[in-house]
């Protein structure tokens, strides 16, 4: 597939326009949570949404390495992720549309998250991210590797 048509792949726009995404993890997915999440995105719901994306982990993704990492989501067999697009002036109504969808789905949220769909006013409690004892051993990182704290831009924390 030639680069220019990789966007083809989720049927996304092809030129650059404004969007909002945002993602929980989901501990569980039973049949309620199905049909909640039919009802909200399924072909009669009326939803704005481009992409209401349901990813399953597990496998070797849930496996934890030999090295400890940064990935929070081990032990979580999915992450739901929804994403509005259209005009800057729509931004409350393409806002509220993701968050109806993940809304719908928190009575099965997982206790983590996803660093890479957060809104930027959800990336800032690094603790409610990546778990109490994965946060901690992160900064004990930081605070070893970066005294200096060259590396202090980033939005969960890691100061």
């Amino acid at each position: 597939m030639p680069y220019t048509e990789v966007a083809s792949i989720h049927s996304e726009p092809t030129e650059p326009l404004p969007y909002y995404e945002r993602s929980i993890t989901l501990r569980e997915f039973p049949a309620a949570a199905q049909d909640k999440l039919v009802e909200l995105v399924g072909p009669d719901s009326g939803t704005t949404l481009v992409i209401a994306e349901l990813r399953a982990l597990g496998g070797a993704w849930d496996r934890e390495p030999a090295v400890p990492n940064a990935v929070a989501t081990r032990g979580l067999p999915y992450v739901l992720l929804g994403v509005a697009s259209g005009e800057v002036s729509q931004e409350q109504r393409l806002k509220r549309s993701v968050a109806e969808l993940l809304d719908g789905l928190a009575p099965w949220q997982g206790d983590r998250r996803v660093v890479n769909n957060l809104a930027p006013e959800e990336a800032t409690d690094g603790a409610a991210i990546y778990g109490p004892e994965r946060f901690a051993r992160l900064v004990s990182v930081k605070k070893k590797y970066d005294p200096a704290n060259l590396f202090r831009i980033n939005h969960i924390g890691l100061n």
